[in-house]
């Protein structure tokens, strides 16, 4: 199967610590908007920029820089975090539009763990997109990719998909408000 993995995202440049031996450079991005509530959500976007000419561009700009990144979702093979591996960052002026988009494509599986929750904004159930691929060495890898189904038609979808059923999902990136944990939050599925 060829995936679709892309995703494009603006919001403010947010810097966090480094370290000498990491041949990525780590940083978040964060994204305001305005919430089913009326307050204003902060997601804080994992990121991480493996090209040096990207990584230049990232470290060349200040703390709160307005940017639209592009780039494809991954997790990490040590903890199994999910970031945003970006292949392209732009600087943006004061007065940016907001963006964010997900499609993914790959396979179902489905999470024993934790499988439904519920937050302020309703209850989900939660599985992952896998999808493998080869690395730049030709190394198998294996991502999955966490998605939080909040709509209950779409909830009503996901139950008729069986693990390793191909699946195709829309969506935008979030961070948890509890644990910061990064996931994508579906808005369609096919």
């Amino acid at each position: 199967m060829n995936y679709e993995n892309s995703v494009i995202l603006s919001g403010l440049l947010h810097h966090l610590s480094r370290k000498k031996d990491d041949k990525h450079f780590a940083f978040s991005i964060r994204h305001e908007n305005v919430w089913t509530d009326g307050t204003t959500r902060k997601d804080f976007l994992n990121a991480r920029a493996f090209a040096a000419d990207v990584q230049e561009k990232l470290k060349s700009l200040a703390e709160g820089t307005p940017i639209k990144v592009k780039g494809s979702l991954r997790t990490s093979s040590g903890s199994g975090e999910l970031f945003l591996a970006v292949s392209e960052v732009e600087v943006l002026d004061e007065k940016f539009e907001l963006e964010n988009s997900v499609k993914l494509t790959g396979y179902v599986h489905q999470v024993k763990a934790q499988a439904e929750g519920e937050t302020g904004t309703g209850k989900y159930i939660r599985f992952a997109v896998r999808q493998e691929t080869q690395d730049d060495q030709g190394h198998s890898r294996r991502d999955f990719i966490v998605v939080r189904v909040y709509d209950e038609t779409l909830r009503g979808t996901l139950t008729t998909k069986n693990d390793g059923d191909p699946i195709e999902v829309e969506g935008t990136l979030r961070s948890s408000r509890g644990s910061g944990v990064n996931y994508v939050r579906c808005s369609a599925i096919k």
